[in-house]
């Protein structure tokens, strides 16, 4: 049995596993590990139902390289195993601990690599999905594509690699939903940040059956939302912020997805100014909808 594992932490903390069966193509999700006997117990919060034990997790922070090149561990479905480590980036910012500090930044400056593959917990009846990660020295972590594989035989069929240079800032960056109203969800959208917050950019690819691929239907916005009855998906971004400023401001803009040419299409946009202190909303002003166009928007900024 051959194991493709993430191992994910969270401020110093192993968070979560996941990790994809090489004969069933399924994805198993582990998490919450508890410390049991020298070891570290996850239980698993998928379907595919497993625990695992890691025996010899290193926990050193502001690593690219720690001592162990193998991790020990057992599985309650396959038993035993020892797998060898094949990457490794480990940045701990500890506010308030200048020696965790320095050392992070002299890890994230002297640090590079290139197309590393990050599994991805959302897949579809047919597919899953790995990041492709790239990072320059003195650069954040960037996502330069995304890699299809086939449920059926865990081979390649595809690489996107159009992406807009999105940061990864959430471990599960891929979502799966229906975005071409077809009433499957087979499709999936890319996330620049967390997909709960506000103002999160996304791209979008939807499946088309005929090719066999996952194409382009030209959908990229901030946070956006579907009304599936009239195949309209609404793009909103936030500018300003309901607890300081007297005033925000809300862009929508709206897109209708055309079935024959499987591409979205701009339709209308309306834009709507929030006064923070009376509690009343109106039709924003050339000058304040303008504003908002060209302000550059931090993902989570609240309306």
């Amino acid at each position: 049995m051959i194991f493709y594992l993430n191992l994910v932490l969270s401020l110093g903390y192993l968070h979560h596993i996941l990790y994809v069966d090489d004969e069933t193509h399924e994805i198993t999700y582990l998490a919450l590990p508890d410390r049991i006997n020298n070891g570290y117990f996850f239980k698993s919060y998928s379907d595919n139902e497993d625990s695992l034990t890691l025996k010899n997790f290193d926990f050193s922070e502001n690593k690219a390289k720690s001592e162990d090149d193998f991790l020990i561990g057992t599985s309650l479905k396959f038993g035993d195993f020892k797998l060898k480590k094949v990457f490794e980036y480990n940045v701990i910012w500890n506010n308030g601990n200048e020696k965790n500090h320095k050392d992070s930044k002299k890890l994230v400056n002297n640090t590079e690599f290139k197309n590393i593959e990050f599994l991805q917990r959302d897949l579809t009846e047919n597919f899953y999905f790995k990041l492709l990660l790239s990072k320059k020295k003195k650069e954040n972590i960037k996502i330069t594509g995304v890699n299809v594989y086939s449920k059926k035989n865990g081979k390649l069929v595809q690489t996107i690699n159009n992406i807009k240079g999105y940061g990864f800032f959430a471990f599960n960056a891929i979502q799966i939903g229906d975005f071409d109203f077809d009433g499957n969800a087979n499709d999936f959208l890319l996330a620049d940040g967390e997909t709960h917050a506000a103002n999160v950019p996304q791209t979008y690819y939807i499946y088309d059956g005929l090719q066999n691929k996952f194409i382009d239907p030209n959908l990229e916005g901030y946070t956006i939302r579907f009304d599936s009855e009239k195949k309209i998906a609404t793009s909103t971004k936030t500018c300003g912020n309901e607890f300081i400023d007297p005033t925000s401001i809300t862009i929508n803009k709206m897109y209708y997805f055309n079935e024959n040419t499987k591409k979205y299409n701009y339709l209308d946009q309306y834009c709507i100014a929030y006064d923070n202190k009376k509690f009343f909303q109106k039709k924003c002003t050339k000058k304040e909808r303008q504003d908002c166009e060209k302000a550059v928007v931090e993902v989570g900024d609240e309306p």
